[in-house]
């Protein structure tokens, strides 16, 4: 895990994510691995991650000397697997090589350092409550109560080899102190079990809230993907709208040239029209004119002609 290619496994979708996720989480231990042995080697103390992992913050005091920590490799033999073998065994041959010093001041306890803590407070509050209970002890302990509940050994001298009540007197004793033992452990057990459900419920509950944050951030992520694209969108649009709107602006432009156009157009249009008016009235009275002057000169012509005649 942590070296195999997507490209390989052909991973999609939620296994890809998955994936992502593991690798991410082993980077994060190589990472604190490294940082130790570093700090190990040239004796600095540099802070180690592990807060950047979920993995390594939950091992955080293992690492730190509090317990044994113990890594399995597991490693494919096929030739296709050389690169992906020989980046795990690189890293397990670091990871044998780091030593860390076991701290002095704090006890080796197998829970981990939330749990200790919370273990803790439980226990302080479990004091307080007892030492304000009425009746309840003050200056001895509970384990001190408990022994003095407890039957008092009779007297276990033999005076007389033929004695015969001393040892069923003892017999007796011890039985019921045995007993009393027994129920006094079988209520530690109830009481201990309550208390680990309680704190498995407790977790269950912080698990439930973290996946429930876990999954916001995720849907909070998608929103802003969301909100991302539409910002490019709307982006998109504006400038388009820009785009329209000045390709609008030289239409218009364009119309008014073109209406101008047909304006000076019409105008000359018109005047052509009354020109050619003019020109038609007076192509008019021309006729006219020279209808009257060839009748004139008919008129003039046939007045002459009969004389002409008349001569010859």
């Amino acid at each position: 895990a942590g070296s195999e290619r997507t490209s390989r496994t052909k991973a999609e979708g939620s296994r890809l994510r998955e994936a992502g996720n593991i690798n991410q989480s082993l980077m994060t231990l190589r990472t604190c691995i490294e940082v130790l042995r570093e700090n190990q080697m040239c004796g600095t103390n540099r802070m180690v991650p592990y807060r950047d992992s979920k993995v390594t913050h939950l091992f955080k005091n293992y690492f730190d000397g509090e317990g044994k920590v113990r890594m399995v490799v597991c490693v494919n033999p096929k030739a296709d697997d050389y690169e992906e073998t020989m980046l795990v065994m690189r890293f397990a041959e670091l990871t044998q090589e780091v030593e860390v010093a076991r701290p002095v001041d704090r006890p080796i306890c197998s829970l981990a350092a939330g749990r200790r803590h919370r273990n803790q407070a439980f226990r302080d509050e479990l004091s307080r409550r007892q030492e304000e209970r009425p009746g309840g002890p003050k200056d001895g302990s509970v384990l001190n109560q408990l022994l003095d509940s407890l039957p008092a050994l009779p007297a276990c001298e033999l005076v007389d080899p033929t004695d015969e009540h001393i040892l069923p007197r003892l017999i007796e004793v011890l039985e019921r102190r045995h007993r009393i033992r027994q129920m006094i452990t079988e209520q530690y057990t109830r009481t201990a079990n309550t208390l680990k459900s309680m704190l498995q419920e407790f977790d269950g509950h912080l698990m439930a809230k973290e996946n429930f944050i876990h999954e916001q951030r995720g849907k909070l992520g998608e929103k802003d993907k969301i909100m991302v694209n539409q910002k490019n969108e709307m982006d998109r649009l504006e400038k388009k709208s820009k785009m329209l709107e000045y390709k609008i602006d030289i239409l218009q432009k364009t119309t008014n040239i073109y209406e101008g156009d047909k304006r000076s157009l019409q105008q000359e249009l018109e005047s052509r029209e009354q020109r050619l008016n003019r020109e038609l009235s007076e192509r008019k009275r021309m006729e006219a004119r020279m209808q009257g002057m060839v009748s004139d000169t008919k008129h003039q012509w046939e007045k002459e002609c009969p004389s002409f005649t008349l001569f010859q």
